[in-house]
């Protein structure tokens, strides 16, 4: 199965100089926890979470009203493209510990987002597709170790 048979393309995107309270009415209006962040040319720069917009509300003792998406610190973008098997993309999601991951199209545009949701709920009588996407969620919820960071 490709990625492009099963991806979400109704997506709401924001961009690096909107706040993220945007962001927070997108995940509203579209009932979903992630929005890709993209560029004039459509190329994805980031994704913001659900997640990352309450740990950025809380160490910055601000409103999300005032703190723009390019605050957020930039974390690698992994992202697939539309031909991919979704065998070879859930592997990616095991490996970065990811739920979702924005799709591109042939010339770096954002064209969807591929979840863990979109291949559940595609999976139907493919047993061995369900053992993946369960491999897929047992991976992604993995404890993560926890990093401090020295201050000052």
């Amino acid at each position: 199965m490709k990625v492009e048979k099963i991806m979400t393309l109704d997506i709401g995107c924001c961009r690096p100089n909107d706040y993220l309270v945007q962001a927070v009415e997108i995940m509203r209006q579209k009932d979903c926890g992630v929005v890709p962040v993209i560029d004039e040319d459509n190329k994805i720069v980031g994704m913001i979470t659900d997640r990352d917009i309450c740990f950025a509300a809380l160490t910055n003792n601000k409103k999300i009203s005032q703190i723009a998406v390019s605050e957020l610190s930039g974390a690698k973008i992994i992202t697939c493209a539309a031909h991919d098997k979704v065998e070879d993309v859930l592997k990616k999601m095991r490996k970065h510990q990811l739920k979702r991951l924005p799709v591109i199209g042939k010339n770096g545009e954002l064209i969807g987002v591929l979840s863990v949701s979109d291949v559940l709920l595609n999976a139907r009588k493919d047993k061995k597709l369900k053992k993946k996407i369960y491999s897929t969620l047992e991976a992604i919820f993995q404890p993560r170790p926890i990093v401090l960071e020295e201050v000052g």
